[in-house]
């Protein structure tokens, strides 16, 4: 029985040991980690991803607890407000993002002092169950950051209109249907991620690794349809613009109103909003670091395929999915800084949660 997987060939023979598949490589001059043209090699891409794993244990202890925060902050304040709604469910898909990578990224911790394996029994059985659907979460933040931005956008170029068009409930209604959607898609694009006990004949080894799945390889052309042009190109590019453009014109039109303010001591802005419109720029300067490598690279490996698993330069494309990852988790954990240090009335609410928390100890 043979599948053929980019540029090489794996026949497989279940013999030995149990439970495994003999895989023997043919029609290909390279193994592709060891392919000598790789603008990266092998041992650079395995401490990227060895660091990416015990940074993603780190920035869950930090953003584990952060998100909550941000939950039990935005939700006292009222989920009532737009804004308090977007941004619960903004910190809600962050957290569920990060239990998910922590799930994953602290067996191979683990495994790192153990068996030098990749993939364990857990990672193997979230990928062979698609429960690494969850990690669509990732991308339901991308387009809740877009939703956010437009919003900001539109309230301080026409605040008094924009407020009657969209309401809360409207809100909650198009944050229900991007999850729903990304989700749901990032379901199919889970298919993609199976895990099969290989053996190697030549070095003797058994060991976990991707496989073709047979649902992933009936369905191959509409899975990566979906996976390269709405994952790869079309949700973060669109959503990348769709920020850059909104954080622009927001800062621009919050200058020209703060300016206009001094003049004429009057503005169609509060000073609440306009703090809560510098905050959720910062916010957006946040994610536009972390993210826009993504979209870069997403673009490059569409455009140059050698620039892919399996392919001549198969290192440097892991190493770069590595570190993107890696920003991606930062992102997820740091908006609490970014809230308390720009956030006068999320210092406010902070400060009471823990000081009536601190009160009911001592009673």
């Amino acid at each position: 029985m043979t599948a053929v997987d980019n540029n090489r060939t794996l026949t497989y023979n279940s013999s030995i040991p149990e439970g495994c598949k003999k895989i023997v490589f043919t029609e290909m001059e390279f193994i592709p980690w060891d392919n000598p043209h790789n603008i990266v090699s092998a041992e650079v891409e395995e401490i990227v991803y060895r660091v990416k794993d015990m940074m993603v244990v780190l920035l869950f202890l930090i953003g584990g607890p952060g998100n909550v925060i941000n939950m039990a902050v935005f939700y006292k304040q009222g989920l009532q407000d737009r804004v308090n709604l977007c941004l619960f469910f903004l910190s809600l898909s962050d957290e569920l993002y990060l239990i998910m990578a922590m799930f994953v990224h602290a067996e191979q911790v683990y495994l790192q002092f153990i068996t030098k394996e990749r993939y364990g029994p857990m990672f193997t059985f979230l990928a062979n169950n698609n429960l690494i659907m969850f990690l669509g979460f990732g991308y339901a933040s991308l387009v809740l950051y877009a939703i956010i931005a437009c919003e900001r956008c539109l309230c301080v170029i026409n605040p008094l209109k924009f407020q009657t068009l969209l309401r809360t409930k409207t809100m909650a209604v198009i944050i229900i249907v991007v999850y729903v959607l990304v989700v749901g898609l990032h379901f199919i694009v889970s298919f993609r991620i199976s895990i099969g006990c290989m053996y190697d004949p030549v070095s003797g080894n058994a060991f976990n690794t991707p496989v073709i799945g047979a649902f992933y390889k009936k369905h191959k052309q509409v899975i990566d349809l979906v996976d390269s042009f709405v994952f790869g190109v079309g949700l973060p590019g669109i959503v990348m613009t769709v920020v850059i453009t909104s954080t622009i014109v927001t800062t621009w039109k919050l200058r020209q109103m703060m300016t206009w303010r001094a003049e004429t001591t009057s503005s169609t802005i509060s000073a609440r909003e306009v703090a809560l419109t510098k905050m959720l720029i910062g916010t957006s300067v946040l994610f536009i670091a972390c993210v826009s490598p993504f979209a870069l690279t997403r673009f490059c490996w569409l455009f140059f395929p050698e620039m892919n698993t399996g392919r001549r330069n198969h290192n440097f494309y892991l190493t770069t999915f590595w570190i993107n990852k890696t920003l991606s988790y930062i992102n997820s954990s740091s908006n609490i800084f970014v809230y308390f240090a720009m956030g006068s009335r999320y210092r406010e609410t902070f400060f009471s949660l823990f000081s009536r928390k601190s009160d009911q100890i001592k009673a």
